[in-house]
């Protein structure tokens, strides 16, 4: 069954918590029959700049990621009582490859915590069949899964099917799983809505935390607009993405891009963001959006003569 996102999000109750766990960022507890009891958003300032700023890429993309995985972390230690009680040699992180490298969650954890964290490896790879997106995993590594443990995982969540397999996995490899608790500075509706499934068939604790929004997933399953009419967010956040991207381009370009490409493949990321606007701004005839896209051209043309540049030009030895 078609999954009515809009009817989610209309009936869908927003608590702001930030005072009651001493937040130094704002959380809102999410509730709504269909998602998990446990399920978050957390407006990290830096996983804002992330998806309100596409032209952002390489040594920036990674400080902004990794500042919001230690937003995440600070408050998940506040409302997921497993990990508050865990000991260091139960705690792992679950790394989806590629693309969960990029949210620094091992060094995230170690500037919140003063110490390193175990860490698992999976390779997952979505491809689109005639009956939907299907994940294969590739390859595994779980010698570092301890007892009795806590897992960590942060990767961008859209339909669901690739976290689905990952926690199947990571299920084979530990039948005492405490607690599930995940990171999407991206995450869908559609995910949401399947992860609480899969708590339920599991039975085991799930806390899901989401930066900034729960976002509507376009029929393709991998688009999420900040303006679809699904998205779960603040009216303040959906004013910032409404001046960011005007209600034009707000409704139809993904909030996060192609995540994989923008953080291991910046250049492939900001040419095909300059081709789109440039193909754009042919088509368009509103004033507004052509001006949005004019000054996002500025923004991404910078960003690709930053990448370009020799690193000679920016080498300072240091001894």
């Amino acid at each position: 069954m078609i999954l009515n996102q809009n009817l989610v999000r209309r009936n869908s109750v927003l608590q702001d918590v930030t005072e009651r766990i001493g937040s130094s960022v704002r959380v809102l507890h999410v509730e709504h029959n269909r998602l998990l009891q446990y399920t978050y958003i957390i407006e990290s300032p830096s996983a804002l700049r992330i998806l309100l700023e596409p032209w952002a890429v390489g040594s920036r993309l990674a400080n902004l990621a990794r500042s919001s995985t230690i937003d995440f972390l600070r408050v998940a230690y506040q409302l997921c009582p497993e990990l508050a009680r865990s000991t260091f040699e139960t705690v792992v992180e679950i790394v989806p490859l590629a693309g969960s490298l990029y949210y620094s969650l091992a060094e995230a954890f170690e500037e919140v915590f003063g110490e390193t964290i175990n860490r698992c490896f999976i390779g997952a790879r979505r491809h689109l069949t005639t009956t939907g997106w299907v994940t294969e995993l590739s390859y595994e590594n779980f010698e570092a899964m301890p007892h009795d443990p806590v897992l960590l995982i942060g990767d961008t969540i859209a339909t669901g099917s690739t976290i689905e397999r990952i926690v199947n996995s990571s299920i084979d490899h530990s039948s005492s799983i405490r607690a599930i608790v995940i990171y999407s500075i991206a995450g869908g509706l559609v995910g949401a809505v399947r992860i609480r499934e899969m708590a339920q068939r599991i039975n085991i604790p799930t806390y899901l935390f989401y930066s900034n929004a729960i976002f509507g997933v376009e029929p393709n399953g991998t688009d999420m607009p900040w303006l679809h009419p699904g998205t779960i967010a603040t009216i303040e956040n959906q004013a910032k993405a409404r001046a960011v991207y005007g209600p034009d381009l707000g409704c139809r370009w993904c909030s996060i891009w192609d995540w994989g490409d923008r953080a291991k493949n910046p250049l492939k990321h900001l040419e095909e963001l300059l081709e789109r606007c440039k193909t754009e701004l042919k088509q368009t005839e509103s004033r507004s959006t052509k001006r949005i896209l004019t000054t996002i051209c500025q923004r991404t043309e910078s960003s690709i003569a930053s990448w370009k540049q020799p690193i000679k030009n920016v080498f300072s030895p240091t001894y």
